[in-house]
């Protein structure tokens, strides 16, 4: 993956270089509903186990990126009353959704200013870290988020998080059409189907951006 990484990268340009000031590491919806146990999704069947390599993966390049690359937390809310909960105003809605839904429409997750909200402890943000909140699955959707990358002079987003083919290959297409340039981290986004996964991760090399492992993004910066 890096060599492979580092060729689409020279192909495309010799000349081009990362400035870490002018890139930001993007980490959409680790919370504790989304990817701990006992959280929501892990309560409704999905393994949570699976998303401990994408947080290690996460937590690798929290450490070892360049100080200077911004750090940004995206992280989904939804009012404890379920007024703001997106699927309630679609009249056309995928099947597994709708039978969840009409089965308990109480049953939400990321309630605001509840444990499933709040994001991984392993991941938990720092004094220097940023944090954007969303209410639907973009994370520029109704947020500053764009603004503020403007204003730090930010051209280069690195992607990782959950869902990998929902959260976060919307927010990915929404930035790229924004002209931010597009990295999506491989092993640090998660996702429950396989499939879908490999879809998405195959529209960024084809169509968005570039691909690459965390190891080989770091290793972009060390050289």
């Amino acid at each position: 993956m890096l060599l492979a990484f580092q060729r689409r990268m020279s192909m495309a340009d010799p000349h081009i270089q990362l400035n870490p000031a002018q890139c930001a590491l993007v980490i959409i919806d680790m919370q504790n509903d989304f990817v701990s146990e006992n959280g929501h999704s892990d309560r409704h069947g999905k393994d949570f186990q699976k998303a401990q390599p994408g947080i290690e993966a996460i937590q690798r390049l929290c450490r070892q990126l360049p100080e200077s690359l911004k750090r940004i937390f995206i992280q989904t809310l939804r009012e404890p009353d379920g007024s703001d909960y997106h699927w309630r105003f679609h009249k056309i809605m995928p099947e597994r959704i709708r039978s969840s839904y009409h089965r308990d429409p109480g049953d939400l997750n990321c309630l605001r200013g509840t444990w499933g909200a709040d994001i991984v402890e392993p991941l938990k943000p720092g004094p220097s870290d940023h944090i954007f909140f969303k209410r639907r699955y973009s994370a520029f959707y109704q947020s500053d988020l764009e603004m503020c990358l403007r204003s730090w002079g930010i051209d280069t987003l690195i992607f990782t998080g959950v869902v990998a083919e929902i959260c976060v290959e919307t927010t990915v297409r929404d930035a790229f059409v924004r002209d931010f340039d597009i990295i999506v981290v491989t092993d640090g986004v998660i996702s429950w189907n396989e499939n879908a996964c490999r879809s998405f991760l195959q529209v960024v090399s084809n169509s968005l951006g570039m691909t690459a492992s965390a190891a080989g993004v770091l290793d972009v910066f060390r050289g």
